[in-house]
């Protein structure tokens, strides 16, 4: 695994090559990550690895089929693996705060999708400083941010008392609807003591998505019903649901959130 510098600063991982039997095996395996193929896509995945140690893409897939299979210490263990490939690639020039991994480059795309899910086990096995500097190591060098990172650090940081890394965030994506977005931002502003900013922000949050704040002031919460495992409608009910479930502890448990749902 090797990575060029294109112009100053501008890095791109160069084309990873698999032998035709391994890219063909690969496609399949690909197809077979569903129940009724685990068995098959799990050995394929493997028999590549052995072939190529440096296969981020095999590695992260397998991965995420230890993950469907409640393997997590395998998942984890094979999604570290699969970043270790990609770190271990980085010349000591690489500098996370002035380089770019242009999400366009098909090449970067391996490592970056690898790297996002070690901070999402991070998440999961509560180690909050890892994952945030994961992401916060993504939106520095792939500011485009395809992934939606900018979507999974408010919370962290929330959980943190960072508020000010918060609304730094917001800011830079003002125009962003989502919820993780549009609300985290004027609470930010409600905790750092900015009530009249973060009125006015809430203002504007609830009339483009009325339903979260509809959700937030809920004093009981059922699931949605209907909808697609592992889709949420923009705007509906369901993300407004999702985001109480990851955010409406913080609303309910502080004042200055509760003057802002009462208004």
């Amino acid at each position: 695994m090797e990575i060029i510098e294109m112009g100053p600063h501008d890095w791109s991982f160069t084309e990873f090559r698999r032998s035709q039997d391994a890219e063909e095996a690969f496609e399949v395996a690909l197809d077979m990550l569903d129940p009724g193929g685990y068995e098959l896509a799990e050995a394929a995945f493997k028999n590549i690895i052995l072939e190529n140690l440096e296969d981020i893409e095999a590695y992260h897939h397998l991965a995420i089929l230890y993950g469907s299979t409640n393997r997590d210490l395998e998942a984890y263990l094979c999604c570290k693996e699969a970043v270790n490939v990609g770190l271990n690639a980085l010349p000591e020039k690489f500098d996370w705060k002035k380089a770019q991994l242009n999400w366009y480059v098909h090449e970067n795309r391996p490592f970056l999708r690898a790297y996002q899910a070690l901070g999402l086990w991070y998440e999961r096995m509560g180690k909050s400083e890892q994952a945030i500097e994961i992401y916060s190591r993504m939106l520095s060098v792939c500011p485009n941010d395809n992934l939606g990172i900018r979507h999974l650090l408010p919370r962290l940081w929330f959980e943190k008392g960072d508020y000010l890394s918060v609304v730094r965030l917001c800011k830079e994506h003002e125009d962003d609807l989502s919820p993780e977005i549009s609300y985290s931002y004027p609470l930010a502003l409600a905790l750092m003591g900015e009530p009249a900013k973060a009125t006015k922000l809430f203002t504007v949050a609830e009339a483009e998505m009325p339903l979260v704040a509809k959700e937030l002031r809920k004093k009981r919460h059922p699931k949605p019903k209907g909808g697609m495992p592992g889709y949420i409608s923009f705007g509906g009910h369901d993300q407004a649901y999702a985001y109480w479930q990851e955010y409406g502890h913080l609303w309910a448990k502080h004042s200055e959130a509760q003057m802002l749902l009462a208004k």
